[in-house]
């Protein structure tokens, strides 16, 4: 998983406790500056089941005086097996379920992500969905106008080379 939004002062150790409510933590890091070796403000985490993932994704999470925000990671090796698509024009209304319930009419969602403002939490308006394979991308790609909740929505395909 990927742990974003960290404390200056959270460590591994303190990540590592707080995600053992959720289950058996398999590995647990903060980034840090390589030549500072202060924090980046982000980390990652390995939970032995997926159910903990799946219940640690599902609420909202407070460290260390600070809102954090866990969320699934694409392994690397599976990055390049999936496709992603970058969705703009989003309602502040849509959360992320239905986002990823939204799109999953056109593939297999593994991941679907609405940026928010890292201070205040707030929608920033776009989002990513990350399909199973590239026909979901086809398929979102090629329908005519999107809507959702009323609102209009854009999509274009999204590579890591472009951005």
């Amino acid at each position: 998983m990927f742990i974003g939004g960290l404390n200056w002062e959270t460590t591994d150790e303190s990540l590592h406790r707080y995600f053992s409510q959720f289950g058996e933590v398999v590995e647990c890091v903060v980034m840090r500056d390589p030549t500072t070796h202060r924090s980046r403000g982000f980390g990652f985490l390995t939970m032995k089941e997926n159910s903990a993932i799946d219940k640690i994704v599902s609420q909202e999470h407070h460290l260390d005086g600070k809102r954090i925000d866990p969320k699934r990671a694409v392994p690397r090796d599976e990055q390049d097996k999936t496709e992603k698509i970058f969705v703009g024009g989003i309602s502040p209304d849509v959360n992320e379920e239905e986002f990823r319930e939204f799109f999953s009419q056109f593939g297999n969602v593994i991941d679907a992500t609405l940026m928010t403002e890292r201070d205040t939490g707030r929608p920033r308006g776009f989002g990513f969905i990350t399909f199973e394979s590239s026909d979901g991308v086809e398929q979102a790609l090629s329908k005519g106008i999107l809507t959702i909740k009323d609102k209009t929505v854009r999509r274009k395909s999204w590579s890591r080379r472009i951005y």
